[in-house]
């Protein structure tokens, strides 16, 4: 039997993905090359790997069965890869991180600069978007969410605690007189999240303060959220650290507000790769560095 590690590559890609044609998206190759390396494998094998249904490809008895041994594999070339480099040389190589979208595009995107700066060889994926990625399907390398982990074969830590508040640009305190009570709010328009797409419960920040809030421009995203309090078009709730950068907003009911925390999530595998240890050691300083603006 002589095996061909790019073609196992291939068999863990579709049964993290269910999909060839994912894996074709994710292997940056054609669905054709995929079929042909999965065959080739079964070939080798002697063995039916996958059984194409409706919901996708699904692991055989077979395939469940090799599942481990192909992780391992997987391992041990990345641990390869990573202690064949030179001791002190500037990391390389690819990383992605998922995390909120708030966090993400109005605080990591800018200080990246700096981590890449210092390694010119190293390209960053910043997956921030509404929606968690997976660690042990291998979608990301870091993973920062607002809910408190539950896995037990992940290395966790709490990054920092930040507040949420609600805010109004001044153009829309200037027509409509700032609530002095909660219950105020019954008479002010109301942004939030689009409740059938919320994809984590610890984002249901403006109905812990206000229960009976009914909302008249919503959002899959936080930032959306803040375009849209920019704009005039109601009252929001959004993370301290992006409200004080917009000198058009303005704070109301200050007493009301949120605490939530940032969780940093990574497998035992990954942190023995020198990029990802890297990577979420900065991310963790920089956010503690920067933890005024988190909670004031």
């Amino acid at each position: 039997m002589n095996l061909n590690w790019n073609d196992v590559r291939y068999f863990l890609s579709v049964s993290r993905t269910s999909s060839f044609v994912a894996a074709s998206q994710q292997l940056q190759v054609t669905h054709s090359t995929v079929a042909r390396r999965i065959s080739a494998l079964e070939a080798a094998l002697d063995a039916e790997l996958f059984i194409r249904t409706e919901r996708g490809c699904l692991l055989t008895e077979s395939g469940q069965q090799l599942l481990p041994l192909a992780e391992n594999m997987e391992r041990s070339a990345m641990n390869f890869q990573e202690h064949s480099r030179n001791v002190g040389e500037r990391l390389s190589g690819k990383i992605r991180i998922g995390c909120p979208d708030g966090l993400g595009n109005c605080f990591l995107a800018f200080e990246f600069k700096t981590l890449q700066m210092q390694n010119p060889l190293l390209e960053v994926e910043l997956v921030s978007v509404p929606i968690y990625y997976s660690l042990s399907k291998k979608e990301v390398d870091i993973l920062i969410t607002v809910k408190r982990p539950t896995a037990k074969n992940i290395i966790a830590e709490n990054i920092t605690s930040y507040n949420l508040g609600l805010f109004a640009s001044r153009a829309y305190l200037k027509s409509n007189p700032p609530p002095s009570h909660v219950k105020d709010l019954k008479e002010h328009r109301l942004i939030g999240y689009i409740d059938d797409l919320i994809y984590d419960q610890e984002l249901h920040f403006l109905e812990e303060i206000y229960p009976q809030a009914k909302t008249c421009f919503r959002s899959s995203t936080v930032l959306a959220q803040m375009n849209a309090i920019k704009a005039g078009i109601g009252i929001g709730v959004i993370p301290y650290f992006m409200a004080r950068k917009e000198d058009d907003l303005e704070q109301v009911l200050p007493d009301k507000f949120v605490k939530r925390n940032f969780w940093a999530q990574i497998n035992p595998d990954s942190s023995q790769q020198a990029r990802v240890k890297e990577a979420m050691n900065f991310i963790i300083e920089r956010i503690r560095s920067s933890s005024k603006q988190f909670i004031n």
